[in-house]
């Protein structure tokens, strides 16, 4: 019979000393880590990972939602099943971001399909229908709302080799965002379209564009209206697209009134825009004129397949131009524009700045010549393709009231054939021009998974280290310890 040393008993002692404040130490770490696991649910704390941050609502987003005093609830029509398709749980995601960010706001879903009449009470017209994934939001307190389609929500690129569509940006907060500020604005601004002078419409493409970034439009004829008077409201902008007749003395009269009564205006030119004495007193008024003729551009980096489509320069470091320079998917382009002359002469109370422009190697053309480079007689660029005129006029309870003129030389410029970027450099313009509302510019969030490039010599040090020296020493460290504890 083996006889028990006072060694071994004492060893046994602290096994189960050790053991014993192990077993409690565990318990307390569990106990603990369920307790933080309650109170972060509780909180619903969550951290967006996705490298654009898809779901984080930006500075202005959360400027809006500070700002917020009405209840808001966003509708989600989403057929049952539908809500957990990629595209729509991304977007409801969000929602989830903008509800946990303000008390105000409540997300509901409703289904189409067991509910089909809810959407009945926001259609625009009887012909209009809400896809499934389109967002309803809907102010509590005044009952005005504005529909989201989830075409709003997401950005497409088109491979035109294979006729394909790809989704490539993330524009849902904006929309959200520019939604909001539509249900709880009590005016909204006005694109005012003059007619009379062979003017062009507004093209239904940018309309919509418009309708989504919070304007209505409208058109006025001065003569079949009995119009002898504008108001200059501070959300009304009259649109002068394109005119190839004059106005007449009593219209002149009308729109200088309207324009040193503080009114703002939009103007369109195009390069072959004929003698129109009124219309150019109008905008002699403050410093500029139209210079008609083929423009091309000899600098082939600053031209879109053609030396007529001109690949204009933005103005650096302006807030109406940087919120399109600052996004690489929407770029502008100008087809045969008139450049725009800025009078030497102007006034000294008239604020005058150049937004877009061509480079050094642009000409107009002169007489026959029509050869893509610069000749004889033609003119030499860079010239001024949009410029923004303001005036202080008047002083009043509000502060100054500004007269505000920005003329674009190229009707084209919102054609359907224009490019995003353009209409939004427009509607940018637009938001400058009125000043009931203040812009909402967020830039679209890209969707493309990120590749990381290595060297040859680095995919080398890097895997011989992670498939040889790190799994060896692991080993040896496995060895060592095993052979310590064999001999103790």
């Amino acid at each position: 019979m083996k006889k028990l040393s006072y060694r071994s008993q004492n060893q046994r002692k602290k096994s189960l000393k050790y053991g014993g404040y192990a077993t409690i130490t565990t318990l307390v770490l569990l106990a603990v880590l369920v307790l933080i696991n309650v109170l972060f649910s509780k909180l619903n704390f969550t951290v967006d990972l996705t490298s654009e941050e898809l779901y984080t609502p930006g500075e202005q987003t959360l400027r809006i939602l500070d700002e917020l005093e009405d209840d808001i609830t966003i509708y989600g029509l989403y057929n049952t099943g539908t809500e957990e398709t990629e595209l729509n749980a991304r977007v409801i995601r969000l929602v989830g971001s903008y509800c946990d960010l303000s008390d105000h706001i409540t997300y509901k879903r409703i289904d189409p399909l067991t509910n089909p009449t809810f959407a009945n009470a926001y259609l625009q017209d009887e012909s209009q229908s809400l896809d499934n994934g389109t967002l309803i939001m809907v102010n509590e307190t005044t009952g005005k709302f504005k529909t989201i389609s989830v075409t709003n929500m997401y950005e497409t690129t088109t491979d035109y080799t294979y006729l394909t569509r790809t989704v490539s940006g993330f524009s849902a907060e904006e929309a959200l965002t520019v939604g909001l500020q539509y249900v709880t604005i009590q005016e909204t601004p006005v694109l005012l379209q003059l007619q009379g002078h062979g003017e062009s419409l507004l093209g239904d493409q940018f309309k919509e564009y418009l309708s989504y970034s919070n304007f209505d439009c409208e058109q006025v004829n001065l003569v079949l209206e009995n119009k002898s008077e504008l108001e200059a409201t501070l959300g009304t902008i009259l649109v002068v697209n394109a005119p190839t007749q004059d106005l007449s003395e009593t219209e002149y009269e009308t729109l200088l009134n309207y324009m040193e009564s503080g009114g703002r205006m939009l103007f369109l030119a195009e390069y072959d825009t004929p003698n129109l004495p009124n219309f150019s007193r109008l905008l002699a008024r403050f410093g500029l004129s139209i210079q008609t003729g083929v423009m091309v551009e000899t600098d082939n980096t600053h031209y879109y397949q053609y030396p007529s489509i001109i690949l204009p320069e933005l103005a650096k470091n302006n807030d109406i131009t940087r919120y399109v320079m600052n996004d690489s998917n929407n770029y502008v382009l100008m087809t045969l524009p008139a450049a725009i002359n800025i009078s030497s002469e102007v006034s000294q109370h008239i604020d005058i700045t150049s937004l877009v422009t061509t480079s050094e190697g642009a000409v107009i053309k002169q007489g026959e010549n029509n050869a893509v480079v610069y000749e004889e007689g033609d003119i030499q660029g860079p010239f001024n393709l949009v410029v923004m005129a303001q005036e202080d006029v008047a002083i009043t309870d509000n502060g100054v009231q500004q007269a505000k003129l920005c003329v674009i030389g190229n009707a084209k410029f919102l054609s359907e054939y224009a490019t995003t970027g353009n209409f939004k450099l427009t509607t940018i313009i637009c938001d400058e021009l009125q000043d009931t509302t203040s812009g909402v510019y967020i830039t679209t969030k890209s969707l493309s998974e990120g590749t990381i490039a290595t060297s040859d010599a680095d995919f080398f040090l890097w895997g011989g280290f992670f498939g040889i020296v790190l799994p060896l020493g692991i080993v040896l460290a496995g060895v060592i310890v095993y052979l310590r504890r064999r001999h103790r």
